[in-house]
């Protein structure tokens, strides 16, 4: 006979392993190739070349300005499925033309939301081209994936101007920091009261650029294999939705520009003459350094 209350549920555990979901029952429920995602190790890399060399040709084309909002957000859900720049620029086009939207200002929004996403698509395959990095399930907005079974949803962010610059002071007390991050990003639907891992992107010389750190393949890949190499996690206590305190854990993970070579701030052409203009900014140096990236080579030797 079956009791007449239930029992009280777990407590909840930041270390609990993921539960999977059961399979899908109806064909429009199949995981998309998204959903999926690279199978082996060179399917892994050479999704991350792809996605990379994407990222790369529109760093200098989107202003980096206008406020996201949930109207705008509606009408550009196209860049969760699209993979290619010209794909997302037509298709933000037309959806200007029908709705009567400034078309400059959408494509550019459109742009800068599919940069956004896919950049951190690119890092969490950077996570899981480690052995003890599992995927988590599909359409989860908590877990992104499982380091050592223990889940973790991924978060990326320039460097907050409330930290001044100091990305080293957000290593050194990531309690503070990452205390921060929980009380003030994705406070709205996004927000949740789960595992958290947050790259934040800094540029010392050029904090305005710190988001073209979202595709550099080899920043990313060197702070994420630093990380992992040496994890440093934090026990925190954050206010879910509704007030109560849930344990979490978490971690702060810096991401700097490489040290470009210096021959590339020459800007050589084929006969070995000095172009007269040279890269307006690290930036530029360091895009150039990022399109010939060999994947199979770790940046740091």
């Amino acid at each position: 006979m079956e009791p007449l209350f239930p029992p009280p549920p777990r407590p909840y555990s930041p270390y609990a392993p993921v539960r999977k979901r059961a399979a899908p029952r109806h064909p429009w429920q199949e995981r998309t190739e998204l959903e999926v995602g690279p199978r082996t190790p060179t399917e892994c890399d050479a999704e991350i070349e792809r996605i990379g060399r994407q990222l790369a040709r529109i760093v200098q084309e989107i202003p980096w300005g206008r406020v996201q909002n949930d109207a705008w957000d509606g009408r550009c859900q196209f860049i969760f499925r699209l993979r290619t720049v010209d794909r997302v620029r037509v298709r933000a086009e037309e959806i200007a033309r029908q709705q009567a939207l400034n078309p400059d200002a959408f494509v550019s929004y459109a742009l800068r939301r599919w940069y956004c996403f896919w950049g951190a698509r690119m890092a969490e395959l950077l996570f899981l081209r480690h052995p003890n990095v599992l995927p988590g399930p599909p359409r989860d907005h908590e877990v992104d994936f499982t380091i050592d079974l223990v889940p973790f949803d991924l978060k990326t962010t320039e460097l907050p101007r409330a930290f001044a610059g100091r990305l080293d002071d957000l290593v050194e007390n990531q309690v503070r920091a990452a205390t921060w991050f929980y009380e003030h990003q994705s406070r709205e639907r996004r927000f949740h009261a789960a595992n958290r891992l947050f790259l934040v992107l800094g540029d010392p010389e050029y904090p305005d650029e710190a988001w073209h750190l979202r595709a550099d393949v080899a920043a990313l890949r060197a702070a994420i294999d630093a990380f992992l190499g040496n994890p440093r996690y934090v026990d925190l206590t954050v206010a879910d939705r509704d007030g109560i305190p849930r344990r979490v854990v978490s971690a702060i993970i810096p991401v700097r520009p490489l040290p470009v070579p210096r021959q590339l701030r020459l800007d050589l052409d084929r006969g070995g003459s000095r172009h007269p203009n040279p890269p307006r900014s690290r930036g530029d140096a360091r895009r150039g350094l990022q399109l010939g990236l060999p994947f199979d080579r770790d940046p740091n030797r």
